[in-house]
């Protein structure tokens, strides 16, 4: 009888204990490929790609996406980068999610429709300048966090 008080305790100790391990979700977890890189895009077109701590911007300004007042920039599309080069789209069944801050909600607004996981629209509100970064969240925590991209907002030439 003895024995039993010894063992039924340990036994559940280490049942409780590798139930826990085996379903705890860790900063070393492995379930999907990890993003080294992000690339925002319109229409087909690269408006800024982030590759590693570079980021550039291959159309209009070299330093900035650039946008007039009034104008809305839909859909944005954000897919992510992996050490290849390879763009990829996580699985939101699979918990991801995107979310993003903006510096400067005056100078911009940016929409992210519940619809679509991995898009949102651009809209230049007024001139100047807004930094805009986005996370790449999975169970409670970001899996990847861009570097700030700029918005830079103007005011469209009078003919």
């Amino acid at each position: 009888m003895k024995i039993y008080r010894f063992i039924l305790p340990l036994f559940l100790f280490f049942t409780l204990t590798s139930s826990l391990v085996l379903t705890g979700c860790g900063s070393d977890h492995d379930h999907g490929p990890t993003p080294v890189g992000i690339v925002l895009s319109a229409g087909g077109t690269d408006l800024a790609i982030q590759e590693g701590t570079t980021i550039t911007y291959p159309t209009g300004a070299a330093d900035a996406i650039e946008i007039q007042t009034e104008e809305t920039v839909s859909p944005v599309t954000v897919t992510f980068l992996m050490e290849d080069g390879e763009r990829f789209t996580p699985d939101v069944n699979d918990g991801y999610s995107l979310r993003f801050s903006a510096s400067n909600s005056s100078v911009i607004s940016v929409v992210h429709p519940l619809t679509n996981q991995w898009t949102f629209s651009l809209e230049g509100v007024q001139a100047g300048e807004s930094a805009v970064n986005f996370q790449l969240w999975h169970v409670g925590h970001s899996d990847f966090e861009s570097r700030d991209f700029t918005i830079r907002v103007v005011t469209p030439a009078t003919q």
